[in-house]
């Protein structure tokens, strides 16, 4: 086997091979990437049996063949090339070999593996995929995607939930303490599907991936998510178990509602984090007309600070965990937004002002 083709774009598709790879065991097959060149196309593969990659490239085939060659590896050597240089790749007597096509400057050999033992890949018709902006679409994944549980023994919070239901897309995400939906119309025209709960590594390797520009093409089917994007292809297997029913955690109603500047509570909140113990990492609101009072204590002192708010209700005293609430404004784009709540003891929800698709829920702490 004998290619020639640019640096750059090879280390960029070698990076994106490198998340689908197993890492844990050098010595797996799993680990290798899949080269596979003829017709002047080289197309790259990587799986950890779980999840799967294929994309091509340019190139100028010399002399067509496979191989494969240990994944981490090759994309070290390929970042420490310095400038877009053109190379040329050549397998002989199971070494890869990797120099400068013009000057051999410089010659680095890796070990292969035969291309017959890289495991079979799992490829899905075209015709069963829906397509969704990806600006969109890659905008409720960061809405929702750091919300999802870490703890193994839940493992059904580990990923995003997604369902497509009054024809909108649907996407949650939530750890028990917090909850974040997302539900939005899309321009293309989207079948029914069963739910998914998706992993987020994924989501991320989509959004890694994607230019943000177009539309990329999903299904989710026979237990995976499969995905078309920017003509490279990824799937991964679902996770299983019941996801817990999402809308009996978000209330139908709320009674009081309290609208303040976005970037004044989320600086606020920021300086008095500093001051707040971080084992329980409790702020505390306490809101009425003149404005909410926000403060924290640890061991060390206390602080306090009052942040203007539109507010009409009784005197209310809310806990939270800080960090919560510094994801979630985060995510929230408008200059206002409004925290909707009907008591102490019961979630509370961020909306942006004007209200938007999106609802982010936190539980409270005890005051």
């Amino acid at each position: 086997m004998k290619f020639i083709c640019t640096c750059d774009t090879l280390r960029k598709e070698i990076s994106y091979a490198s998340n689908f790879t197993t890492k844990r065991n050098a010595l797996s097959i799993t680990s290798n990437v899949l080269l596979e060149n003829k017709n002047n196309t080289l197309t790259i593969k990587a799986t950890d049996s779980k999840n799967g990659f294929i994309s091509s490239i340019e190139v100028n085939t010399v002399v067509p063949g496979n191989t494969t060659v240990l994944c981490e590896k090759f994309l070290d050597v390929l970042k420490n090339i310095n400038g877009d240089v053109e190379l040329e790749i050549s397998q002989e007597n199971d070494n890869l070999s990797i120099k400068n096509s013009k000057e051999s400057k410089f010659i680095v050999n890796m070990r292969t593996v035969d291309a017959d033992k890289f495991p079979e890949m799992i490829e899905y018709p075209e015709e069963d995929y829906f397509t969704v902006g990806q600006n969109l679409f890659f905008d409720m994944v960061d809405k929702t995607s750091y919300a999802v549980g870490h703890e193994e023994s839940r493992f059904f919070l580990t990923g995003v939930y997604i369902e497509y239901k009054n024809d909108k897309l649907v996407m949650v995400a939530t750890d028990g303490k917090r909850l974040n939906c997302v539900r939005r119309s899309f321009e293309q025209e989207i079948d029914t599907f069963v739910p998914a709960i998706v992993p987020v590594n994924f989501l991320n390797n989509l959004k890694m991936v994607g230019s943000g520009d177009g539309v990329l093409s999903l299904s989710f089917k026979n237990g995976y998510a499969f995905a078309n994007i920017e003509g490279r292809y990824m799937y991964s297997l679902l996770i299983t178990g019941n996801y817990p029913n999402y809308e009996r955690v978000i209330p139908k109603n709320f009674d009081h509602r309290a609208v303040a500047s976005t970037a004044e509570m989320l600086d606020a909140i920021n300086l008095i984090s500093v001051t707040i113990e971080m084992k329980s990492k409790k702020i505390i609101f306490e809101i009425n007309g003149d404005g909410i009072m926000i403060s924290g204590e640890d061991s060390d002192g206390n602080s306090k600070n009052v942040v203007k708010c539109d507010y009409e209700g009784p005197e209310m005293k809310l806990s939270f965990n800080y960090n919560f609430l510094q994801d979630a404004i985060k995510k929230i784009e408008s200059d206002n937004f409004t925290i909707c709540f009907n008591n102490a003891s019961t979630a509370i929800g961020l909306v942006s002002e004007p209200e938007s698709d999106y609802i982010f829920i936190i539980m409270p702490m005890q005051a």
